[in-house]
């Protein structure tokens, strides 16, 4: 089973991201785990809004993507109430246009469906479209999980107790949009993918945020180097 775990980490790896980069951000992201942070010793009953307390970006509403690629239309629904730093830095992207014209750079279908990847980080023109432009940096944003017992999303730990498990509230269902990282906890940025099938074994370990509302068919037909031509944001 550890070994099995392994290969998932290895396929789910966002490959662009290096050590010495993600050095390079550690003050950042540490500043803003703080911020966040703070936010734990609020008492139960008060209105608690991430947004106010972390410099990433962050939406707490439901949102809506749909995403146009050169196989058909595929709309998005983005859990912000569970997963507002994720849906924020999503949505930020989106908006600015990143996702336009970038390739599914990683499917698996083989044994069996697994999933679909796409928002790699790389350069055209010699401009990386994933840069935040207010640091003129790559933005790496904390794992962010959040369980049905808590009024806050747990950030930078995986999720490894039963229990604790079972009371995820967006789990690795077919469907559903969940952010890539490499082995460092904390080094989601642009790179998602979609679920061609449930995977339990994931729940815990990465950020879901979203699911496909319609367009699965679409999904299911997306092959390696398939393309979004756009993404934007819509109403429902």
């Amino acid at each position: 089973m550890k070994d099995f775990k392994n290969k998932i980490i290895k396929i789910l790896d966002n490959s662009t991201l290096t050590y010495k980069v993600f050095l390079s951000s550690y003050i950042f992201l540490f500043v803003s785990l703080t911020l966040i942070s703070g936010c734990s010793n609020l008492k139960k009953n008060e209105d608690i809004n991430i947004c106010s307390s972390t410099i990433f970006p962050c939406s707490i509403s439901n949102e809506y993507v749909l995403l146009i690629t050169n196989k058909g239309k595929i709309k998005l629904e983005l859990y912000g109430k569970f997963a507002p730093i994720t849906v924020g830095n999503f949505i930020d992207f989106v908006e600015k246009g990143a996702y336009d014209n970038t390739t599914f750079n990683r499917v698996i279908k083989k044994p069996y469906p697994f999933i679909i990847r796409g928002g790699e980080n790389i350069s055209i023109n010699n401009k990386n479209k994933f840069i935040d432009t207010k640091t003129g940096k790559i933005r790496y944003i904390p794992l962010e999980i959040k369980l049905k017992t808590k009024k806050l999303p747990i950030y930078g730990r995986e999720i490894d107790v039963a229990n604790q498990i079972n009371n995820i509230e967006l789990k690795h269902k077919r469907s559903y949009l969940s952010m890539a990282r490499s082995k460092t906890l904390n080094s989601a940025s642009s790179q998602f993918y979609i679920l061609l099938k449930s995977l339990p074994e994931l729940d815990g370990r990465f950020a879901v945020f979203g699911r496909v509302i319609s367009g699965m068919s679409i999904v299911d037909l997306i092959q390696e180097e398939d393309f979004i031509i756009e993404a934007k944001r819509v109403d429902f």
